[in-house]
């Protein structure tokens, strides 16, 4: 199970669905092709700066004294794309204006979509109740779960 970020577009109701979802969680992809997934995924700076890295590794490759530590450099540049890459797309999906507004842990994209559409309230109510029973939860901008969330191992306190 995953956890996936789910954020909606600027000026979107919630839910929409053209909201992005991120997965949390390694991406393989990025540890094979760092550069060609960030450029992918847009992140366009952290591309650049993989790139100038990528090259000053080949150069260290190409010197016999500095070949270790330049496949050690290669290897880093992968492995750090990998774990973070995913995070760095969310945080570039808030620069340009998209907001964070549910975090769900699904099997996969289209589950994760919706348990996120019934937390926001959206689901059709019963037909059998009377329309004025049905409450639905207010969308809360900003919340993500209760009081008492976590980011992986590391409780996060929410005032």
């Amino acid at each position: 199970m995953s956890s996936f970020l789910v954020f909606a577009g600027p000026g979107a109701a919630v839910p929409d669905e053209r909201s992005k979802l991120v997965a949390d969680r390694f991406a393989p992809l990025a540890l094979a092709f760092p550069v060609i997934w960030l450029l992918f995924n847009r992140l366009w700076f952290e591309a650049a700066i993989a790139f100038v890295l990528y090259i000053a590794s080949m150069m260290m490759i190409a010197d016999a004294a500095w070949v270790w530590p330049g496949l050690a450099l290669g290897f880093a540049i992968s492995l750090v794309t990998a774990l973070e890459g995913r995070n760095w797309r969310g945080a570039a999906l808030a620069r340009r204006g998209w907001r964070l507004v549910d975090l769900v842990e699904a099997d996969d994209a289209d589950t994760a979509f919706e348990i996120h559409v019934r937390r926001a309230g959206a689901s059709d109510p019963p037909a059998s109740a009377p329309a004025q029973a049905v409450r639905q939860a207010p969308v809360r901008p900003g919340r993500i779960g209760n009081d008492t969330d976590a980011i992986g191992l590391v409780p996060v306190e929410r005032s």
